[in-house]
């Protein structure tokens, strides 16, 4: 979005649009980006050519209580279960169905997300072809489609919000007591019982459940109830429930996974990332007084409005920035190794953020274009075939983006092949599904002429 455009967009601000929710979901992905930055700990070793990625929360155990600072992925749940929930109540109210819905949902976060993966299919080939016997081609190819792991489980938040809101409208309370209920008990049943398997149901019922919170949000709780007793209240309640769980239970402080924990919060989530989200949506409750009265200002409103016109690029190429980064370091003879425990591990990642930020910048800029909703059109309205096709398309979505997340793009020449579940998955699967999952939802909501 160019200058001329934010500016426009600034302009056609309603007074009715919660600025908050915006500043949240721009905050929550720059987050994102700064702490992806802050937590890589690339070992790259000039002897042997092997690359090592690791995460400073494994060494450096200081750093892991932060992660109740910047790990921001509940909020941008919540956003999400608020955005859901006034989209949706705005295309039923106009005749639309979950077919509109799916299809706007898709072409939101698909199609910018297709270009990113056209893109890395032919790096990753070219880099294989290129580098076939180095130990460092693979890893980062991996690791290269890691984080659209969060692509995936935000479709699954979103391929159920109609039928959860429909619940929630029905019975607000009982709908969120109930997934978080079953979040609880996921975890006893593996924590207690010993029943290790249904851990990974906890990727749907913990984030689901963190989702209702935004149907809430959009009903008005916070203004009938008052934003600032609500938000004490969430926030005192999580912080002494997750205190609890972590001096009495098996939960650790960590919120972000690293390799070696005795048990992960986030992968899959657990009751204590559950509990941890509801005390960080009370915390920003509290701060939403002084936000919105930042926001009303015309230059804040500016700077939330283009973030969030190049919020999804930014996240999709940032981790390609960071292995850039690391790649262009490597070659240049510079050496890498460092220990997270010492002050100049950290005083080296300053020096080179300036370097990762422009990188970021440059790519946002080759490709912003790809970063638009799709255009408004005509609805197809409700119907079951057309659901049908619909939530084929969002299932096709959601295991395209999980694939990815496990293996990447390592194997477009190669044939590297990993696992999702117990389902063995490719490069090239995925990228097939992803494709799918776009054309399926067109198909979902195309017109067909009447008959006379």
């Amino acid at each position: 979005m160019g200058e001329g455009a934010v500016s426009a967009a600034v302009d056609a601000t309603p007074d009715t649009r919660d600025r908050f929710v915006d500043l949240i979901r721009v905050g929550s992905l720059i987050g994102v980006v700064l702490g992806h930055f802050a937590m890589a700990a690339v070992v790259l070793d000039h002897a042997d050519g092997t690359v090592v990625v690791a995460n400073v929360l494994e060494t450096a155990t200081w750093t892991r209580p932060l992660t109740l600072l910047f790990q921001v992925m509940p909020l941008f749940f919540v956003v999400g279960g608020f955005a859901h929930a006034t989209s949706w109540r705005s295309l039923r109210a106009r005749g639309g169905g979950y077919a509109d819905f799916v299809h706007a949902r898709i072409g939101r976060l698909l199609m910018p997300t297709a270009v990113f993966v056209a893109v890395w299919m032919v790096l990753g080939a070219a880099i294989e072809l290129a580098w076939p016997d180095s130990p460092a081609t693979g890893p980062l190819l991996q690791i290269s489609g890691q984080l659209l792991w969060f692509i995936g489980i935000y479709l699954i938040a979103a391929a159920f919000a109609p039928a959860l809101l429909a619940a929630h409208e029905r019975a607000p309370r009982l709908t969120l007591g109930a997934l978080a209920s079953v979040a609880v008990a996921v975890d006893v049943l593996r924590l207690a019982a010993g029943i290790d398997g249904v851990k990974w149901l906890n990727f749907a019922f913990v984030w689901l459940a963190i989702h209702q919170l935004g149907f809430h949000y959009a009903d008005g709780v916070a203004d009938r109830v008052g934003p600032r007793r609500l938000g004490g209240t969430m926030l005192g309640v999580g912080a002494v429930a997750l205190l609890g769980l972590v001096t009495w239970g098996p939960y650790g402080w960590s919120m972000v996974s690293y390799a070696g924990e005795p048990l992960s919060n986030l992968a899959p989530p657990t009751t204590a990332l559950l509990v941890f989200a509801c005390a960080q949506a009370g915390l920003a409750l509290l701060l939403r007084g002084p936000a919105r009265r930042l926001l009303a200002r015309r230059r804040a409103w500016t700077v939330v409005v283009a973030g969030g016109a190049v919020a999804m690029t930014a996240f999709l190429w940032h981790f390609s920035a960071l292995v850039a980064l690391h790649a262009v370091l490597w070659g240049a003879g510079v050496d890498l190794a460092g220990d997270p425990t010492t002050a100049s591990f950290w005083w080296g990642k300053l020096a080179m953020l300036p370097a990762f930020l422009l990188l970021v910048g440059l790519l946002v800029l080759a490709w912003r274009r790809f970063d638009r909703p799709p255009a408004r059109a005509a609805l197809a309205g409700p119907g079951a075939g057309r659901a049908t096709v619909a939530a084929v398309s969002v299932a096709c979505a959601i295991v395209a983006m999980l694939g990815f997340a496990v293996v990447g793009f390592r194997g477009v020449v190669s044939g590297y092949v990993g696992h999702v579940a117990v389902l063995p998955m490719t490069v090239w699967s995925a990228a097939v599904l992803t494709a799918l999952a776009i054309a399926l939802a067109r198909v979902a909501v195309v017109r067909r002429p009447r008959r006379s």
